[in-house]
């Protein structure tokens, strides 16, 4: 992330918990956002998100969307879901109108690119903080001229992909879903495109790791049986 320079108040007296898998990244944007911030606690798993969040140890959290062992979407609509309302900002790398779409969905307060200068993650933290919703304006732009079939996965991508990942052959695909082969291929090839994918397991652990779809069955018995 870029610094540039500018007004050096503070915003506010923010308690940050800082979620990413990459230590030295964490370590980067702790020096950034302890300039401007009361504190900068950095963590780097989902679990330890969930948990700081949970226990009110932050007024604001900002998160990677790829962390293990489950994603920082499947961490922030469980933590949604039990009623914290710890504002969310999702810095990541990815840009397509889809992830974006999800994380807001999902429960994000704010989305901007690891690409941006530090001025625009202050204005984040400062619009986030102050009650409202902030997305980096390329990404606006994006969202707005992206098709909407490029917003979310559909029902039926969802249903595919899931039968996916319970192991099912393209013919029992079909079956189960009453649909052709030939559909299910169709949605087959339109998720890997979407996803920037080029086979059917990198298909479902990337839309696992995005929090695009709940973990497999064994994935959420390793993380205490709950799906995330």
């Amino acid at each position: 992330m870029a610094s540039r320079g500018g007004k050096q108040g503070k915003v506010r007296r923010l308690r940050v918990l800082l979620a990413d898998e990459h230590r030295c990244v964490a370590e980067g944007l702790a020096g950034l956002l302890a300039k401007r911030t009361d504190s900068v606690r950095i963590v780097h798993d989902g679990e330890a998100l969930l948990l700081a969040a949970l226990n009110g140890e932050a007024d604001l959290v900002i998160t990677d969307i790829a962390l293990a062992p489950f994603s920082a979407l499947h961490a922030l609509r469980r933590l949604r879901k039990q009623g914290c309302e710890v504002p969310v900002i999702v810095l990541s790398t990815h840009g397509e109108p889809l992830i974006v779409r999800e994380a807001m969905q999902a429960g994000a307060n704010g989305y901007i690119l690891k690409q941006s200068t530090s001025d625009e993650l202050y204005s984040a933290i400062e619009a986030v903080a102050a009650g409202n919703q902030y997305v980096s304006p390329e990404l606006m732009a994006s969202l707005l001229q992206a098709p909407e079939a490029a917003h979310r996965l559909t029902r039926r991508q969802h249903d595919v992909i899931r039968c996916m990942a319970r192991g099912l052959r393209t013919s029992e695909i079909a079956a189960t879903l009453g649909i052709s082969v030939r559909t299910v291929e169709s949605h087959r090839q339109a998720l890997l495109d979407l996803l920037g994918v080029h086979s059917g397991v990198a298909l479902i652990r990337e839309a696992e790791r995005l929090g695009l779809i709940p973990l497999t069955p064994y994935d959420a018995h390793a993380n205490g049986g709950e799906e995330p």
